[in-house]
């Protein structure tokens, strides 16, 4: 703690906050967060005054591999600055008692730390606020209690703030494909995205797609969308080897949970890859193929509704094309698209799950 000023009302003091966080998603939250609290915390305690400051750095993982040990990397991260309090904020997860971290406490220590994919998908930036401002409560021995189950690790002085139960685990893994930003896989498959269009292209030129799409119907049209995401993500998933094996029961969970996590991501980024796919395909469609072109193959006038599904048909064979391109994506490009930065480090440090207890 630092002592009053000269010139400072009688028994105020100055707090210094700083926010320790993971390069990338982490970082620009608590930027935000910095922003929110200089006002905040003014309602935390009336007789300080705050100085708030964010350092991006990369947490420490070797803590992972030995939990009791995570306090003790957290302050040595902090050793040589100057300091009060410290808030953490990763896009790690955590588990105590088998359940999703978060928050931890050390009051002894005087830090805490937020682990963000628990805060699910939505409203992360209000919940990481609150967890902060409860966090500097508690460490300040303020007496504002949680909101979610609490937890303490036996012979620990670290307190756990954890998820409750199966909708626990969602929120988690919704927090965890959050972080992956899978709507950046958009642009990071590049070759995907070429063949996708070659192939796309060569079917609009076709009579024999103009044919058949007229008798695909709804079902078959909806299963071969599904069948065409599939299939480029199992290839992304084998050829780039983003499939985690486990070791030993904890890493079994660990394991589990990155690969469900890789997969909804890849889902959904190669989903968002269709969906624009589909509106070019429709529009150039619209463009290039006038019903005085298709109407003498078609026998008939084609409507609106025709040149949909035709879009619809030609996305599906577009998209299987571009497992192909899958194959051709370099390694590290696909990684960087489909994980976060945090589990992307952590997978190649071979790290194991960085449970605290139960």
């Amino acid at each position: 703690m630092i002592a009053p000023e000269e010139g400072d009302p009688v028994g105020r003091v100055t707090l210094d906050l700083v926010l320790m966080s993971d390069p990338g998603w982490p970082t620009d939250v608590a930027l935000r967060l910095k922003a929110d609290l200089v006002g905040l915390l003014s309602g935390v305690r009336g007789d300080v005054d705050w100085r708030v400051s964010v350092n991006s750095s990369a947490l420490a993982l070797a803590a992972q591999a030995d939990p009791p040990s995570l306090v003790r990397t957290l302050t040595e991260r902090l050793h040589g600055g100057t300091w009060d309090l410290a808030l953490f904020v990763t896009d790690l997860p955590f588990r105590a008692n088998a359940r999703p971290v978060v928050l931890m406490l050390s009051r002894p220590e005087r830090v805490a730390l937020v682990s963000l994919p628990s805060f699910g998908w939505f409203r992360v930036s209000r919940r990481v606020r609150g967890a902060a401002l409860y966090a500097v409560s508690e460490l300040l021995a303020a007496s504002a209690g949680p909101q979610e189950e609490e937890v303490q690790r036996p012979g620990g002085a670290e307190r756990y703030i954890v998820l409750p139960g199966r909708s626990g685990r969602l929120r988690l893994l919704a927090g965890m494909v959050r972080a992956n930003r899978p709507w950046l896989l958009f642009t990071g498959l590049s070759r995907v995205l070429a063949v996708v269009f070659a192939t796309a292209s060569f079917g609009l030129l076709s009579s024999d797609v103009w044919n058949v799409s007229r008798h695909l119907g709804a079902g078959r049209a909806g299963a071969l969308t599904f069948l065409s995401i599939t299939a480029v993500v199992a290839w992304l998933v084998i050829d780039h080897e983003l499939w985690e094996r486990p070791r030993g029961s904890l890493a079994r969970h660990q394991a589990r949970l990155y690969n469900l996590a890789t997969v909804v991501t890849l889902y959904l980024g190669i989903a968002f890859l269709y969906a624009a796919l589909f509106v070019l395909i429709a529009l150039t469609a619209l463009f290039l193929l006038p019903s005085g072109t298709l109407g003498p193959v078609l026998g008939h006038e084609p409507d609106a509704s025709y040149y949909l599904v035709l879009a619809w048909f030609i996305t599906s064979m577009g998209t299987v094309g571009g497992a192909l391109g899958a194959g051709l994506e370099d390694d590290q490009v696909v990684r960087q698209a489909a994980y976060g930065e945090r589990q992307r480090l952590g997978q190649r440090q071979d790290t194991t799950w960085p449970d605290t207890g139960g």
